[in-house]
């Protein structure tokens, strides 16, 4: 049994937010079709389409028709998709979809079952709605880069992680999960509203209570969990490289003392202390840690019972043999490319397991065959190919 056979997904992403909802979809089955502007805008493409296309993760399990949805044709292909699909992903600004006839007000008359997932910005409505941005700027407006970086220093960015596939892409699958099993219960479809801006607000589930309680405002080096700790901090080794101490229970923090012969510094997580004795008890550790290689360092800890781990990068992460165990790396075959790497399924279930049935195709690669699965004859087709309509 594969959990979403016969679910058809049109995916307007036009981006990898959005791409990663539809891809979690694609893995358990649903037809995801990629529904591509004429001209790419899509991640950027290089002159091989079909082997950029094989290694971008966010496409496979996914089909491609090239519509212009300014063009009469393009309305009416558009109609015929919205007719035989369960699911529609968009991640425009507010506004462009209405001007494409193609916003939920409209085909959820065509479509009452239609559940209709919009990623955007801020929403569609308020005083920022309107304003284009990126996931640096959620992540800024939203607190959470207030607490990235170390104290007394700027704001660090991390890549986009956070806003984009932590925030939107997560959320809106979650979303567009609720909703089927909703219309199970109703027989409708609904709007699934995801602003990146709510998302990235949600996660601060972790700092916002404490916040609320006090009114203290928490800042980076002066949280538990930015730096202030030096039980849960970033040391760096002899070799240049860096380790990661999170010892939160105070066991762990125990064990991790006992195995550098400090357990003078145990009392330190028992009752609190001003951030200059943290400081210098940090500085001590660092003075510890800094003796000793990354790697040296993780095959010592391994048994000690502490919470650590080495800062490794992705050429590391990819080969470690834990990631390779849970199969997060694998390998897939391509007709035209051979064999390619992909990020393997996080999402393991016992009885109905996800798969990589297909790798991502360049755009267009089955404009044919969907429209002749929308009863279109070859002379139509044809027409429509000529128009530029529809592309391959």
């Amino acid at each position: 049994m594969v959990p979403f056979k016969g679910i058809v997904v049109l995916d307007f992403a036009r981006g990898y937010p959005g791409a990663y909802t539809t891809m979690f979809l694609g893995d358990f089955g649903a037809d995801v079709i990629r529904v591509d502007p004429p001209v790419s805008q899509i991640l950027g493409q290089d002159n091989d389409r079909d082997e950029w296309a094989a290694y971008q993760t966010v496409y496979r399990n996914k089909r491609s028709i090239v519509i212009d949805l300014k063009s009469k044709g393009g309305q009416v292909i558009l109609r015929k998709l919205v007719e035989k699909a369960d699911v529609l992903l968009e991640g425009f600004r507010p506004g462009v979809m209405a001007r494409l006839n193609a916003d939920y007000e409209t085909l959820k008359t065509e479509n009452p079952r239609l559940i209709y997932c919009s990623l955007s910005g801020f929403g569609p409505d308020g005083p920022y709605a309107s304003i284009p941005a990126h996931d640096m700027n959620y992540i800024a407006l939203g607190g959470i880069l207030s607490l990235i970086g170390q104290r007394d220093g700027p704001p660090y960015l991390p890549s986009n992680f956070i806003a984009d596939i932590g925030g939107a892409a997560l959320h809106g699958l979650v979303g567009i999960l609720i909703a089927l099993f909703a219309r199970e219960k109703t027989g409708k479809g609904q709007l699934v509203d995801i602003a990146y801006l709510d998302s990235v607000i949600s996660m601060l589930a972790l700092e916002a209570p404490n916040y609320f309680r006090t009114g203290k405002v928490p800042r980076r080096g002066e949280t538990g969990f930015t730096g202030r700790d030096p039980w849960t901090n970033v040391y760096k080794c002899r070799d240049g490289e860096y380790i990661t101490v999170s010892c939160i229970e105070p066991h762990f923090w125990d064990n991790l003392c006992r195995a550098i012969g400090r357990e003078d510094l145990i009392q330190y997580q028992r009752q609190p202390h001003p951030i200059e004795e943290l400081d210098r008890v940090t500085a001590e550790i660092a003075d510890i840690f800094i003796t000793k290689t990354r790697d040296e360092w993780w095959q010592f800890f391994r048994d000690k019972e502490t919470c650590f781990g080495p800062v490794q990068y992705l050429n590391e992460a990819f080969s470690d043999p834990q990631v390779l165990h849970r199969r997060m790396v694998v390998e897939v075959d391509h007709p035209k490319v051979g064999r390619v790497k992909q990020i393997g399924l996080p999402i393991k279930l016992s009885d109905t397991p996800g798969e990589i049935r297909s790798l991502g195709v360049s755009n267009g690669a089955h404009t044919k065959g969907i429209l002749q699965e929308l009863g279109y004859d070859d002379g139509e087709i044809e027409g429509f190919l000529n128009s530029g309509e529809v592309s391959t």
